[in-house]
Order: structure tokens, then sequence, then C-alpha cells
């Protein structure tokens, strides 16, 4: 865990430290009488940074496909973590309701044929 709080801490940390050596080279450049650095190009490699942060962190993701993961949770006012446990089910269902029943139909009474109801006259 805590290589991964690292990890992205530098990633964080990098436009911060590219912007730093954007402030030393521009006040060195503005000495010596050459032009700045691009605006533009320091844009362009922060932006691809980040993609390529997103990506490594997307495959760097603990994941497989036969296990599923409880979150946490509070039980008795306590914090339980969340806990990994394999899969049992087939996931290409999840979602779907398991049966086609709206949830709204009314029950029929019991087999009894005078269940409480009047016969007409």
């Amino acid at each position: 865990m805590a290589g991964r709080i690292l990890f992205e801490l530098f990633f964080f940390s990098i436009p911060f430290l590219v912007f730093g050596l954007y402030l030393v080279a521009t006040a060195t450049a503005e000495q010596e009488g050459r032009r700045k650095w691009p605006i533009n190009m320091l844009f362009l490699t922060g932006l691809g940074l980040a993609v390529a942060a997103y990506f490594v962190m997307a495959f760097m993701e603990d994941r497989s496909a036969t296990m599923c993961q409880k979150p946490t949770r509070y039980v008795d006012g306590k914090l339980v973590p969340g806990e990994k446990y394999p899969c049992e089910h087939d996931l290409k269902d999840a979602g779907r309701a398991l049966s086609d029943d709206p949830g709204g139909a009314a029950e029929l009474g019991t087999d009894a044929p005078d269940a409480g109801e009047d016969e007409p006259d």
C-alpha cells in the first residue's frame, strides 16, 4: 500500500518539478539572452505523463476474473475491511433479474373453497 501511495505521489509531483525546472531554465535563459521554453511542449508533456500514469495504474490493479470483493463496511459499529473471495456465480448475468416477474403480482389465497368469503344466494 505504501508503494502505491508513493507511486501516486511521484506522478502527482512531476508537473511541479517540471514547472520548477521551467522557472530555473527561463530565468537562466533570460539572463543569457536565449528564448524561453515553449509552454505548449510542457503542456503536452504533462498530458502525456498523466495519460501514461492512468494506463500504468490500470494495468497494475490487482484483479482476477474468478475473484470478487466485498467492500469495506460497518458491522456492529466496527469497521470491517473489504475482502476478496472466489466468485461462485456466473458473472455474465450480473445485474439481470432472475425472473420475468415484475414483483407486483397479487398472491392467490389458500386452496380451501370457503376461506372466509360469503357465497352468493
